[in-house]
């Protein structure tokens, strides 16, 4: 589907048309006034959404931890920046920027970004570079009826070293970072955007895209319907038949070298098996696929292309690869590799009790005479590393339960008690201090804490 283009200054009367009362984008609980969202944009809810900050927060941690420094890129640029990095911005969301008249694009990809970013920031910087993001990206997906546009991605792209060793060291640092979050169960599964590019060479465009998309498929059929009219000699269309069957572990190679032996596919599979003997002696973690027949959404891969695979999403975790030509194309040349992970994704695959680490807050109240108390209070409980907030003496119980709260501390004249929240507040879960004095902020804070480390 082709991108969109709008005259922001001729756009007509804003107007929402309802859909049927029974669409759920309408549905009113408690009389909540009607604001649909654009198809594929969807809220987060407190607790989802801090469950993907703290992920945003692990992996970028990660990403620092290893040498990566955080750059914050813009969530739209000039739509040329896009198509000289990308080619063809279908799917994109685009609109013409009111000050100066220009195209510009909401951002589908951080990649390109990065190389507009580098080649006009760092261009006399020595080598390697190594950058580090975290943001949304806005791309029209149709292989799958969830149909997600906004996307939170965080990623990291290393600059200037080519090569087994730089593509190690991009792998390296995904798997750590997934790892850092929890996720055990996982595979890194690798490939060679190179391979099928090198033995469809000089192949007519439609042709050859059939032939992809056959690929991607893995549809063996299709594969040959299209490929024999290709005009390929015999041994690179034995070469280009066999690419669906060549995914597995280890034991693939033996049939790739038999596969490849004598076409342009020799060369970037040997590329490949480098970067994979890598992984093996340094033994990461998660299981290790090889997918020679991997083709890749982006044009501007060039060598080594890799994704995280595990359960839940149904559909990659994250991925990314090389990239050695897309740098030239902002005015440096130079090797490039890098991956990006989805964190909505990543959030699927861990289980619910890896993200929900205990979350305590406390709702501090206080009668009249006592409300003097309670912001140095709050200051204290913060201090001390737990989240808290003021609230008002009636409907605390309530208000507390719908907002998430764990505890509510109401300020007494004789004191402090302490409610624990649980399914419903039993007497033994009340604390009750007496101090009156400056101690009760101390107490207090330890009464909340032991609590803390009974409840998580």
């Amino acid at each position: 589907m082709p991108g969109f283009l709008v005259q922001s200054a001729a756009l007509p009367p804003l107007s929402r048309t309802p859909p049927p009362a029974s669409s759920a984008l309408w549905s009113r609980p408690q009389g909540g006034v009607q604001h649909p969202l654009p198809s594929g944009m969807r809220d987060l809810l407190p607790e989802e959404s801090l469950r993907q900050a703290r992920l945003a927060r692990a992996v970028m941690e990660s990403f620092e931890l290893v040498g990566y420094e955080r750059v914050t890129l813009p969530v739209f640029e000039y739509a040329d920046v896009f198509a000289d990095g990308m080619g063809e911005l279908n799917g994109v969301v685009r609109f013409v920027e009111p000050e100066s008249g220009d195209i510009v694009a909401l951002r589908p990809d951080m990649t390109p970004q990065i190389a507009r970013l580098v080649s006009a920031r760092y261009s006399d910087a020595p080598m390697p570079v190594r950058l580090c993001y975290q943001g949304n990206v806005v791309r029209r997906r149709h292989q799958r009826a969830r149909q997600a546009k906004q996307i939170l991605q965080a990623g990291l792209e290393l600059v200037g070293p080519s090569g087994a060793e730089g593509d190690f060291e991009v792998i390296a640092a995904a798997v750590a970072a997934v790892q850092t979050t929890g996720l055990t169960q996982f595979a890194v599964d690798i490939g060679n955007a190179q391979i099928s590019a090198s033995l469809l060479d000089g192949v007519e465009a439609s042709v050859r895209a059939a032939i992809v998309d056959a690929l991607s498929l893995k549809d063996a059929a299709e594969l040959r319907w299209a490929a024999e009219r290709a005009g390929l000699s015999k041994k690179v269309l034995g070469a280009v038949l066999a690419l669906p069957e060549l995914h597995g572990d280890g034991e693939v190679w033996a049939r790739a070298d038999r596969a490849f032996a004598g076409t342009p596919a020799e060369n970037p599979a040997n590329e490949l098996r480098a970067v994979w003997e890598l992984l093996d002696k340094a033994g990461l973690p998660g299981k290790r696929l090889l997918d020679l027949g991997e083709t890749w959404r982006f044009p501007y891969y060039s060598g080594m292309v890799f994704q995280i695979l595990a359960d839940g999403p149904g559909e990659a975790v994250g991925g990314g690869g090389r990239y050695d030509g897309l740098f030239g194309r902002y005015g440096l040349p130079a090797a490039a590799a890098g991956f990006a992970l989805d964190l909505t994704n990543l959030g699927l695959a861990l289980a619910a009790d890896q993200l929900s680490a205990a979350r305590h807050r406390v709702l501090v109240v206080a009668g009249a005479t006592e409300t003097a108390r309670v912001e140095p209070l709050l200051g204290q409980i913060r201090a001390a590393g737990l989240a808290s907030a003021a609230g008002a003496v009636q409907g605390a119980t309530e208000y507390a339960a719908i907002w998430r709260y764990s505890h509510i501390v109401e300020l007494t004249a004789a004191g402090a008690t302490i409610n624990t929240l649980g399914a419903e507040l039993a007497s033994n879960a009340v604390v009750k201090l007496t101090q009156t004095d400056d101690s009760l902020g101390a107490g207090l804070i330890k009464a909340l804490t032991d609590a803390t480390e009974k409840d998580g």
